[in-house]
């Protein structure tokens, strides 16, 4: 396929200002393709492309250089986002391999700067082209002009088979495929083996396609760059009366591209709208826009480790966190709204503080469960991005309010996998609901004074006081129903050793372990007096 160029610079110019600039380098750079880099997995790529550093983390010289010399190498431009300008250790190091960098807004996502970019080189002419005859128009013009001009019955499809646009012209072929199709402007399921195969949609070419009892078809796959956008399939009613049309049906593709990807901008629009109504909900719900995609599932990423985490606390209350964990999670953006757009999802995605919400529409048509896109998503952003991630997801919420109902428990959920060392993975929301539910009644504790006998304040008070560790000698035994072996074994202490504990904090604050009630409610404010309520919680008291 020929491949059409412009320069580097004519590309910025077309492009807003606030979404990418040169930050060094050629702006007379040739450029005629674009392409993801996956993190720290360079491989080679095809010459004079811009490259998307998806995953590269500039604070790493090593990742750095290699990203640099690869666009060098290519004659390509290296688009790295940055908020405040390129850091001038960069900036040194690509002038230093003669590379051209373009900084990237790290608002925006990836998959909207491929999809502008893919669009820009998609209008340029190329060299050698003929003249295809023809015009403008919405999709369903095209569809009448290349119906006219060829003598077929067209259909304009998305990749997700929906028919956008058909002909209309009188005495036209059809059978009941198009008919069906055209009624129910979905490729009927009988159609969909013929129209999902891997000779069509690995091919940039017209394809001839026959089924037995049905009219032979001519189809083509619309593309952006490497991106799949739909097909374009013609009708004739026998294959004597397929005439040379391929030329205008290639060209035809190219044309119905740009109006596709016209439709995906409006796409990123509504996209935007949605991820500033999902911020609302999240933070005041009170002002919750109710057209959000709802009924739909939440998810929670948030870095594994955070030492600073208090559990009743909201990431939107704590103090600012570490500066790579919200370079971490805005690289792992990009990669999510890639692999939810090919997995069937439009995520609406928020950040807040060190966590990130991503809320997914219950299953919208020809996607996999959420589950699954979180359990692909965490493979990949371990494997490309070599994050450390803890993924947890909700039971679909119905309205607003559902949501920020979820977003608590995903929040109680998080701080608890992080308590007790969870490995880094996909988690769901009801196989924790023991350990949410014992976070709300900890937090309830510490809100309310009403609640607390005010034993549990004098054991902190004293082991702060004489580095004692009665608090969590008393709370392992009893979470352990009093059974003194399990405690020690947990404690990792001879068993008479907590029994002299036990009965000496009985003495010094009198408290009554006979009474089932006062065991209680000693529990709740011992687990919640502290940070963590687990094993990890137990052995720093006693260090």
């Amino acid at each position: 396929m020929t491949m059409a160029t412009m320069t580097l610079g004519s590309m910025l110019d077309a492009l807003r200002a606030d979404l990418v600039q040169l930050a060094t380098g050629d702006a007379h750079l040739p450029v005629g393709g674009v392409e993801l880099l996956d993190g720290s997995a360079l491989e080679p790529v095809a010459p004079r492309c811009l490259l998307l550093a998806l995953g590269l983390d500039l604070s790493s010289a090593g990742a750095v250089g290699q990203a640099l010399r690869l666009a060098a190498e290519t004659t390509g431009a290296l688009a790295v986002k940055c908020a405040d300008g390129l850091p001038a250790p960069v900036l040194e190091q690509a002038r230093a391999a003669g590379a051209t960098v373009v900084a990237v807004n790290p608002d925006i996502p990836w998959s909207r700067l491929y999809g502008l970019v893919s669009t820009l080189l998609a209008t340029q002419p190329t060299t050698g082209e003929p003249a295809s005859g023809l015009g403008g128009g919405d999709l369903f013009s095209l569809a009448n002009s290349v119906a006219a001009i060829c003598g077929g019955a067209v259909a304009i499809m998305d990749t997700d088979q929906t028919i956008v646009a058909y002909s209309n012209l009188p005495d036209q072929p059809i059978d009941e495929t198009r008919r069906v199709g055209i009624l129910s402007r979905q490729v009927p399921g009988h159609a969909l083996p013929h129209h999902l195969t891997d000779e069509l949609w690995r091919s940039d070419s017209v394809k001839l396609i026959r089924r037995d009892g049905y009219h032979p078809r001519l189809a083509i796959v619309i593309r952006a760059g490497d991106t799949a956008l739909g097909s374009l399939w013609a009708t004739f009613p026998d294959e004597d009366a397929i005439g040379d049309c391929e030329a205008v049906l290639a060209a035809a593709a190219k044309l119905a591209a740009l109006h596709l990807l016209t439709i995906r901008r409006h796409l990123d629009a509504d996209q935007e709208s949605r991820t500033a109504a999902l911020q609302t909900a999240l933070q005041h719900p009170g002002h919750a826009d109710r057209a959000l995609p709802l009924p739909g599932s939440l998810l929670c990423l948030a870095e594994a480790e955070d030492a600073d985490h208090r559990p009743d606390q909201r990431p939107d209350q704590r103090p600012d966190q570490r500066p790579d964990q919200r370079a971490s999670l805005l690289r792992a953006v990009g990669l999510l709204e890639l692999d939810a757009r090919s997995l069937g999802h439009e995520p609406t995605i928020s950040m807040v503080k060190d966590r990130m919400y991503v809320l997914l529409q219950a299953a919208p048509r020809g996607s996999v469960t959420v589950s699954t896109l979180a359990a692909h998503f965490h493979q990949r952003a371990t494997r490309l991005l070599h994050t450390n991630l803890l993924i947890v997801r909700s039971e679909p919420a119905e309205d607003p309010d559902g949501l920020r109902q979820a977003r608590d428990d995903l929040d109680r959920a998080i701080s608890h996998l992080r308590d007790s060392g969870a490995r880094p993975g996909s988690y769901a929301a009801r196989d924790l609901h023991a350990e949410i539910v014992r976070q709300r009644l900890f937090h309830a504790v510490r809100s309310d004074a009403m609640l607390r006998t005010g034993f549990g304040r004098v054991i902190v008070a004293h082991d702060l006081a004489h580095g004692t560790a009665y608090r969590a000698t008393l709370l392992c035994y009893l979470r352990s129903f009093g059974d003194v072996r399990a405690a020690s074994a947990e404690l990792t202490l001879h068993e008479n050793t907590v029994r002299k504990r036990i009965r000496r904090a009985q003495e010094l604050f009198g408290i009554a372990l006979d009474n089932p009630t006062h065991r209680l409610l000693l529990e709740l404010e011992l687990g919640a007096s502290a940070p963590g309520a687990g094993r990890g919680d137990v052995e720093a008291a006693e260090q």
